[in-house]
């Protein structure tokens, strides 16, 4: 039972670490999902979340053509100018597992920290 109450007190440091850790590896573009991660402690254990789109940073998605759904066409700023066109196609986005790479390779190491500071 030791182990478990450890566990419990060791929980928010776990998740502040594992939080900075996916930050230091996440990918940057514009900053806004590295920005966006937060890791929370919940009684099932961590819970980590981000924009959306990071799924796809993450796993990476098809090409895909985007069309209006409620209009004749597709308006966007680029450049301070206003384009609009009928379709836009996107290309394929590589995976880029950065929380899967850092749940493996960093967070055991994490628990066995925090825990061994709890015990002691």
């Amino acid at each position: 039972m030791k182990i478990e109450e450890a566990l419990n007190r060791a929980m928010p440091d776990i998740a502040r670490r594992l939080l900075n850790e996916l930050v230091i590896i996440a990918p940057v573009d514009t900053g806004r999902l590295r920005n966006s991660i937060k890791v929370k402690v919940t009684n099932e254990g961590l819970l980590i979340w981000m924009v959306d789109y990071g799924k796809y940073v993450c796993f990476g998605r098809n090409p895909r053509v985007i069309t209006p759904v409620n209009k004749k066409a597709l308006a966007f700023k680029k450049g301070g100018k206003t384009i609009i066109v009928k379709k836009v196609k996107q290309g394929a986005v590589r995976p880029n597992p950065f929380i899967r790479n850092t749940l493996q390779n960093k967070l055991r190491g994490i628990i066995v920290e925090e825990l061994m500071k709890e015990i002691k």
